[in-house]
C-alpha cells in the first residue's frame, strides 16, 4: 500500500521545496508563490482577474466563509478548535456586573476568537450530522493525515504548483483523497451543479496531479479516489459523500492543464488581460430558447 506522505516534518522558509508539508498553518500555506486550484479556476473569467486575486491575496472573510472554516477547524484541528475559538457568556454589557463579567472573560481568552452560541452550535450539529455519517465516519477516523499541504513542479508547464488537502485517507483500503463542502443543498443534483459552477473538478485534478507528482501509485496498486464530503448548513443538517467520476476527472485536468499554460504566459508576458476589446456578439444560452408549436 503506499505510503501517501514522509513522516518528517520538513522546515519551511517562505516558499519551500516540492515536497509534503504537515503542521504548517494556514497563513503559511497562503505565501507559498505558487498556483493553487482557487486562482487557476479564476482564468474561466479572464487573467486579469487572477492577477486581481493574487495582488490582494484571495477572498476576504465573510460570514458564510466564516461558518465553512469554523467547521473545517472543528472537523480537521479539533485541539486547535477548542483552543482558538470560544463562546462568550451572555451577559447584560449596560450593568456594571455584565461589563465586569465580560471584560475578565475576554481578558482570559485575549489570544481567541469569540464565536457567538448559535454559530457555535451550527457547527456542532453540522460535524456531528457529518461524523455519524458511516462512510464519512471510517475515512475520518481512520489513518491518514489533515490538513496536508503540498508543492510540486508540474511536468509539462514547469510551473510550480500548489495545494492543501482537508484530508488523504483510505476507505476500505482505497486511497482516498477527501474534500469537506458546506452547502445549503447537499442532494446529488446541486452537488454536479456545484462542481460545474465551482470547478470543483479542476480542483479535484490538480490535487490528485500533485499527489501523484509527489508519491506516485505502484503499478497494481489501488489508484486514489477523489471523495466530496458534503453537509448542509441549514436544519437538519443532512450530509452525503460524493465520488467524482473519472469522466468530471479528465474533464478538470484538461482545463487545469489549460489554466498552467495559460499561467505560465501571463507570468511569461506580464500581460493579464482581461475580456477582449471591441464588441462581440451576444444571444441566449442554448437552454433559454423555446420551440412553439404551431396552432391551427
Amino acid at each position: 500500500m503506499t505510503v501517501e506522505t514522509p513522516d518528517a516534518v520538513v522546515e519551511t522558509p517562505k516558499t519551500p521545496k516540492p515536497g509534503f508539508y504537515r503542521d504548517i498553518d494556514f497563513d503559511t500555506y497562503a505565501g507559498w508563490d505558487a498556483a493553487n486550484a482557487s486562482t487557476l479556476n479564476l482564468f474561466a473569467k479572464t487573467p486579469a482577474h487572477v492577477r486581481h486575486n493574487l495582488d490582494t491575496g484571495g477572498k476576504k472573510r465573510t460570514k458564510s466563509l466564516d461558518l465553512g472554516w469554523l467547521f473545517h477547524v472543528l472537523m480537521l484541528e479539533p485541539e486547535r478548535f477548542k483552543k482558538d475559538f470560544v463562546v462568550p457568556p451572555k451577559v447584560d454589557g449596560r450593568t456594571k456586573d455584565g461589563k465586569a463579567t465580560r471584560a475578565k472573560f475576554q481578558a482570559e481568552h485575549e489570544n481567541a476568537e469569540l464565536v457567538d452560541i448559535d454559530t457555535f452550535s451550527k457547527v456542532k450539529a453540522m460535524a456531528n450530522s457529518l461524523t455519524t455519517h458511516p462512510t464519512a465516519a471510517e475515512f475520518l477516523s481512520g489513518r491518514g493525515h489533515n490538513e496536508l499541504s503540498l508543492l510540486w513542479v508540474d511536468r509539462e508547464t514547469e510551473v510550480l504548483c500548489k495545494a492543501r488537502i482537508d484530508r488523504v485517507g483510505y476507505e476500505n483500503e482505497w486511497p482516498v483523497v477527501g474534500d469537506l463542502k458546506t452547502a445549503r443543498d447537499a442532494s446529488r443534483f446541486a452537488m454536479e451543479k456545484a462542481i460545474a459552477s465551482y470547478g470543483y473538478h479542476v480542483q479535484a485534478a490538480h490535487y490528485l496531479a500533485g499527489l501523484e507528482a509527489l508519491s506516485p501509485i505502484p503499478d497494481g496498486n489501488p489508484f486514489r479516489r477523489f471523495h466530496f464530503f458534503v453537509v448542509e448548513h441549514e436544519p437538519p443538517y443532512c450530509a452525503a459523500v460524493y465520488e467524482i467520476t473519472d469522466e468530471a476527472l479528465e474533464e478538470g485536468l484538461q482545463k487545469r492543464d489549460r489554466y498552467l499554460r495559460k499561467w505560465r504566459e501571463c507570468n511569461e508576458t506580464n500581460n493579464w488581460h482581461g475580456y477582449p476589446l471591441g464588441v462581440e456578439y451576444v444571444s441566449l444560452p442554448p437552454w433559454a430558447f423555446k420551440h412553439y408549436e404551431d396552432i391551427s
